[in-house]
């Protein structure tokens, strides 16, 4: 079993990837000679990335790989992808017979964020939105990693691609269409593993999940030490007021948190940070002064709930680890008084020794809820 806590020698090789086939055809016979892999979860492509190499990069139409090949003291030996890529080669430097190239990477996805339905399409009524996305994704030449379709179905026809002012920042893309199904269907937006296959996934919050590695401190600890350790309270609320309106009626509801066990609260806080929503409309359901108000009442505590919603956010760096986006990840450094569970944002991969990541991982604290309305534990209605 690879030992990842051992140290380890690393070289990096590129292959030539098919884009018929899907298939590595063969070595690139480039030195590289810098580079490294970017991974975001809140970008659309999820995934880019550049290379300085020397050589030709004649690659016509093929996609890239790049592999590490690690080898430890032992003389045992494992290979591991890092990414599948859409090269572009911007610049070329030339001296004779030597040149080296500047590789822009950008992720699998990119081609379906290139393309786009030329009319509108029409999902139908009774078709998996989860299924629908992988088609088209497929349509895109572009690999499906195995998935569970999950359970949900269009309740009716589904379109994209009509026009609309009500949704004119909407995005066009073959792309936006796949995550506005995905997201119908309760999945995280599309991504793609180390061999460039599409992953769909039905998003579990991260403190539902086990976690997939722990980094610990001790004699065998595979990150460095100096980190950055976020949790921003400045704008978080301890009371927010809901205003719902039309022409005839007006119904406004406060909910505050004043419990002393509560960290954010204006007893712990001394003062109250106050935040104010207000809707235009009221829905049609509402027929009574009493559901108006309860209408309120409810959103003011959701919306509190959600405003102390905390980012606890922490960004270190480790050697490698077989870690990708979203996956969940045990962080305990007691020294450093850092430690929790975190799900993975961000990742910087450096082609270099170790194979070093920058990596940003981050949790939502939450305050406990309350047990009702009319008789709250953290949260008091006030009408």
């Amino acid at each position: 079993m690879t030992d990842w806590t051992k140290p380890f020698k690393v070289s990096y090789r590129v292959m030539r990837v098919s884009r018929s086939t899907g298939n590595e055809t063969s070595r690139l016979d480039w030195v590289v000679s810098g580079g490294s892999i970017e991974r975001n979860q809140d970008t659309d492509i999820c995934e880019s990335g550049s290379l300085t190499v020397e050589g030709v990069t004649d690659l016509g139409t093929d996609r890239v790989r790049i592999w590490a090949d690690c080898q430890w003291h032992d003389g045992s030996m494992t290979s591991v992808a890092l990414g599948t890529f859409l090269p572009n080669i911007p610049t070329r430097s030339v001296n004779g017979e030597e040149s080296s190239s500047q590789l822009d990477l950008y992720g699998l996805l990119q081609e379906a964020a290139d393309d786009m339905f030329e009319t509108p399409i029409k999902i139908g009524k009774g078709r998996k939105a989860v299924d629908a996305a992988a088609d088209i994704l497929k349509g895109c030449n572009l690999e499906v990693a195995a998935y569970d379709p999950g359970s949900y179905t269009m309740s009716e026809d589904w379109s994209f691609g009509l026009r609309s002012d009500k949704d004119k920042d909407k995005g066009s893309t073959k792309l936006d269409a796949v995550n506005d199904l995905l997201d119908l269907a309760g999945y995280s937006n599309a991504r793609t593993d180390e061999m460039g296959r599409v992953v769909l996934q039905k998003y579990v919050e991260p403190s539902k999940r086990s976690p997939k590695w722990t980094f610990r401190e001790g004699a065998n600890a595979t990150f460095l030490t100096t980190m950055t350790d976020e949790r921003d309270l400045r704008e978080v609320a301890n009371v927010v007021k809901v205003t719902y309106y039309n022409t005839d009626k007006e119904y406004s509801s406060s909910a505050v948190d004043d419990d002393p066990n509560s960290e954010f609260s204006t007893v712990n806080r001394g003062r109250r940070v106050a935040h104010a929503y207000e809707y235009s409309s009221i829905p049609d359901e509402v027929k009574t002064d009493e559901q108006g108000r309860k209408l309120a009442s409810d959103k003011a505590l959701e919306l509190l709930r959600t405003e102390q919603s905390v980012i606890h956010r922490v960004t270190f760096t480790h050697v490698y680890a077989p870690l990708n986006l979203t996956d969940v990840v045990d962080l305990e450094y007691p020294t450093g008084k850092v430690s929790g569970r975190f799900a993975i944002r961000t990742q910087r991969v450096t082609l270099d020794a170790g194979i070093p990541i920058e990596c940003e991982a981050r949790t939502f604290q939450r305050p406990g809820e309350p047990t009702t309305v009319s008789e709250p534990v953290a949260y008091k209605e006030v009408v």
